[in-house]
């Protein structure tokens, strides 16, 4: 029997293997590198792409543009669509702003059904979400709630719900028109978009041959639409019969493109692991790099990870780019306040961070018996002992925990 503990995809044999003791082994990643402030992409590349990259993978939302899940948006937008109709969207472009609602005042019956067929649609589903991934993400009773209640996986158990619900909603349009709202949605949010056409194209000098690949869970019209808007060579995403998030997402990608994960082959995946859900990644890429995460990725990794490299660095969008040249010089999105502080620069190798979290290894040995008779609470506890880790050799002593309850 094999389970999957946490959003690590830590995979241990829970039944009388004799390899399960070196299943359950992590290692520290060969390099950690903390870029520390906020950078413009094109200066993270020299440093995180090693050298023979073949495959480049970027996740979507938030990854493409900070703070912004344009699949999400385009539920929204689709209900607007669907209530107000074409004109009336065409109408409001040029003063919608980024709000996810429309409210068109002029139009009081409209706005009342688009109200409710909104509600209708997503309050069951998104107050799920808000209480069991939004809160319990950041509150430690619920967080262990979770564990116990949705399984060794809850952040993907969780998310599941939405996800159905938008495509779902996606199959009430046809592909001509997902396609037009997409490309509307993500001209609106270019302000937001810290990985842009000219970035994809400077890989390419860099790795003449290079394959670069959008992955996301977001419906596959709006995946293609940014894959074509940032001149990439393929893409994957969310269909009726494929929810293209967490584990999937990796599986997909090497059913397409069954090399890239060859060994020897040089892959390198940017994501924004929201909630941990491309912490996956960590186990099948060469290099991750974590874009402006809320959950970035830890230094350990099982011991038969191909990983060798881990970044984390906060990336400016469009905005926070042409403020700075403009004169504000350390300008930044207020809503990086929202993300985990930034500490100084770091750049340690896997020696640094066994001695630096000696006494964590000595936890995760003491979790192996755990995992056998209690794999949910098991789950719970590795997956704060993973964000200890994280923590620990990014910030200051007092704001890094040293135990896990």
């Amino acid at each position: 029997m094999t389970v999957a503990v946490g959003e690590e995809r830590y995979l241990v044999a829970v039944m009388s293997s004799p390899s399960r003791i070196d299943a359950t082994r992590r290692r520290p990643v060969e390099r950690f590198v903390d870029h520390g402030a906020p950078l413009a992409f094109r200066e993270l590349l020299t440093d995180a792409l090693p050298a023979q990259t073949r495959y480049v993978v970027f996740d979507l939302d938030r990854t493409i543009h900070f703070g912004r899940n344009i699949g999400e948006l385009l539920g929204w937008e689709l209900c607007a669509y669907q209530t107000y109709g074409p004109d009336t969207l065409a109408r409001m472009e040029e003063q919608r702003g980024t709000s996810r609602f429309l409210f068109d005042f002029a139009q009081p019956r409209v706005l009342a059904r688009y109200l409710y067929q909104g509600a209708r649609r997503w309050a069951r589903p998104g107050l799920h979400y808000l209480v069991w991934g939004k809160m319990a993400a950041r509150r430690e009773p619920l967080r262990r709630l979770s564990y116990r209640r949705f399984g060794t996986e809850p952040v993907s158990v969780v998310q599941r719900g939405p996800q159905q619900t938008l495509i779902s909603h996606m199959q009430e349009a046809t592909s001509e028109e997902l396609s037009t709202l997409s490309r509307r949605l993500l001209a609106r949010h270019t302000p937001d978009q810290v990985i842009e056409r000219e970035d994809i194209a400077h890989i390419r000098e860099l790795f003449p041959g290079v394959q670069i690949i959008l992955a996301s869970a977001s419906p596959v019209e709006v995946v293609q639409a940014a894959a074509e808007m940032l001149g990439m060579d393929g893409f994957t995403g969310s269909t009726p019969d494929h929810i293209n998030s967490g584990a999937a997402k990796v599986e997909h990608l090497r059913e397409r493109y069954p090399e890239m994960f060859a060994p020897g082959v040089v892959s390198v995946g940017f994501t924004d692991t929201g909630y941990g859900e491309d912490h996956v990644w960590a186990e099948h890429f060469h290099t991750v790099v974590d874009v402006n995460s809320d959950t970035p990725f830890p230094p350990l990794v099982t011991a038969a990870s191909p990983l060798r490299a881990l970044h984390s660095a906060r990336v400016l969008t469009r905005t926070e780019k042409a403020r700075r040249a403009a004169g504000e010089a350390d300008y930044v999105d207020p809503r990086r306040l929202a993300l985990p502080p930034s500490g100084s620069p770091r750049d340690v190798d896997a020696q640094g961070i066994r001695l630096e979290l000696a006494d964590l290894f000595a936890q995760l040995d003491a979790l192996r018996a755990l995992l056998e008779t209690e794999p949910r609470r098991a789950a719970y506890q590795l997956s704060r002992l993973l964000e200890n880790a994280r923590r620990r050799l990014t910030l200051p002593p007092a704001l890094a925990p040293v135990r896990f309850a």
